[in-house]
């Protein structure tokens, strides 16, 4: 009789035994994953030069580790919370982005005043290619913590992908109030007011980027040629581009540049040499088919000419000046038919 009342208390006896067994049992495994953590990751607090070095998809960089807080053993949801968000972030850091997911969603619903599980759940839902679930993390993120730089930033970033550039400059202006001096913000507020056509701007935060971040910044440097370039400013922009080309040779997008330079400038065979060379190291970029065809339509090598702007449209079929490209293809042709190769051989 005295085990069956026991038994038939069963209840009471395990809802006593819980914090014994929470004591005992989960508690001194989540300190151990706790302290593990914190050996192998830093603190969130602490200062990350490269934060904001970020690149499409997860790079285990972003991901930023938090001390579980594990001193208030009655807020259950705040307990399991953190344990599952450094599972989480332990998981993403190690490419394992779908249980990743999983593991921070349930840290969202545990911790929701917690901006890092936030931040966090938003990077790894980004490389999952869900982009607006991503961007609803980041903008909550930002309730909690309105100065959190890296959130304005991933929006920032995250609008640009979905095609929302105002936006996009919106959020990067708010990151760059946070920290004015980071490089990199300016950098791609740079490249976003180039999309926009805003090239003085363009040319002013890239300015500001190469500037601060010192001699190595190839990618600022060639962003603010291809800027003053598009302004008419041929001669300073070839200038921009040549450094940015001593420091990063093999990059397709400044020879690129370094072409529409020297094709403004009225150097075409330079700009066509350039031109081609971009095309070696990637021959995957339309706007350098469309350059090249320009260069070519100059040089009265109509035949090329055409295939090159061909190409263009092959390779950027929602291009905004399709039209455009497409009369003058059909423009070229004409002087093509009118001005046959003196040889039976291609020009090149």
């Amino acid at each position: 009789m005295q085990i069956k009342r026991i038994f038939s208390n069963q209840p009471s006896i395990i809802r006593r035994a819980m914090p014994w067994i929470t004591l005992f049992s989960v508690f001194p495994a989540i300190i151990v994953v706790n302290l593990l953590f914190l050996k192998y990751f830093p603190s969130p607090n602490a200062p990350r030069s490269d934060a904001l070095q970020w690149t499409d998809g997860l790079n285990p960089a972003h991901i930023q580790p938090q001390s579980l807080y594990i001193y208030n053993t009655r807020d259950t949801n705040q307990l399991f919370g953190n344990f599952y968000y450094t599972l989480g972030t332990q998981l993403a850091a190690r490419g394992q982005i779908s249980s990743a997911e999983t593991m921070l969603a349930k840290a969202a619903k545990l911790t929701p005043s917690n901006p890092y599980v936030h931040m966090n759940y938003g990077i790894v839902l980004e490389a999952l290619q869900k982009s607006e679930e991503a961007l609803s993390q980041y903008q909550e993120a930002l309730k909690y913590a309105p100065k959190l730089v890296q959130a304005h930033y991933s929006i920032g970033l995250l609008q640009d992908k979905l095609g929302r550039i105002d936006a996009g400059v919106a959020s990067l202006k708010k990151a760059l109030e946070i920290t004015p001096d980071n490089n990199f913000i300016n950098y791609d507020l740079g490249v976003l007011y180039a999309k926009k056509g805003d090239y003085p701007n363009s040319a002013i935060y890239s300015q500001k980027a190469f500037e601060g971040q010192g001699s190595d910044f190839a990618e600022a440097y060639n962003n603010y040629g291809y800027a003053l370039a598009q302004m008419g400013r041929y001669s300073e922009a070839l200038e921009a581009v040549e450094r940015s080309l001593t420091l990063k040779p093999d990059s397709a997008a400044t020879l690129d540049s370094k072409g529409f330079a020297l094709y403004g400038l009225g150097r075409y065979e330079e700009a066509l040499t350039a031109y081609n060379e971009a095309l070696k190291i990637d021959p995957t970029i339309g706007e350098v088919y469309l350059h090249l065809g320009q260069t070519q339509e100059k040089l009265k090598k109509y035949e090329q000419a055409v295939k090159s702007y061909e190409t263009y449209l092959q390779l950027t079929p929602d291009a905004s000046d399709k039209s455009q490209v497409q009369a003058k293809i059909a423009e070229v042709r004409k002087k093509w038919i009118a001005n046959p190769p003196s040889s039976s051989k291609s020009l090149k």
